[in-house]
């Protein structure tokens, strides 16, 4: 009888066991809307540089985006976006001014927002073709327009109409 007990403890355990350790792959967190908001931010703010922001917004993925800002004044501007998806790896924002029209990939749970370097002047558009497909992925788009001191623009100062390099 005590062997059998025993046995039966024994066998209770392994299993007990076993099935924490074929759950350790499930211990992964779940992909969450308020978490997915809150890592797009953080790679929003991630930057050193001393902005103004002058507008901001959000979306879902399957939403898209299809915005137009105004640059106006003296100072540059730069657009900074940032997506976190379930299932959609990447995003194409399409930046257009005047007959410049400039695709860009938008990389989805990247720790650092895309930035795009604008000039001021005429009214600039952003498009982000709606997903059409089944099932609707899950996701959002977080953007920013800010205004920034011209010895902090990086690279080229005019992303849409593009430098040569």
């Amino acid at each position: 009888m005590r062997i059998t007990r025993a046995l039966a403890i024994s066998l209770a355990t392994a299993a007990l066991a076993t099935a924490c350790t074929q759950g350790e792959g499930s211990r992964a967190r779940e992909w969450e809307p308020d978490d997915a908001l809150q890592r797009a931010q953080r790679a929003l703010d991630a930057d050193d540089a001393d902005t103004t922001q002058v507008a901001e917004a959000s979306s879902y993925v399957a939403s898209g985006i299809d915005k137009t800002l105004d640059t106006p004044g003296d100072k540059p501007y730069r657009f900074d976006i940032a997506c976190d998806t379930d299932g959609v790896p990447t995003v194409t924002v399409t930046v257009t001014r005047g007959a410049a029209k400039r695709p860009l990939e938008v990389s989805c749970g990247n720790r650092q927002a895309l930035r795009v370097n604008v000039p001021a002047g005429q009214a600039f558009t952003v498009k982000i073709p709606p997903i059409d497909k089944e099932p609707v992925p899950s996701g959002v788009i977080v953007w920013n327009l800010n205004t920034l001191e011209p010895h902090d623009v990086h690279g080229c100062p005019d992303d849409i109409q593009g430098c040569k390099q």
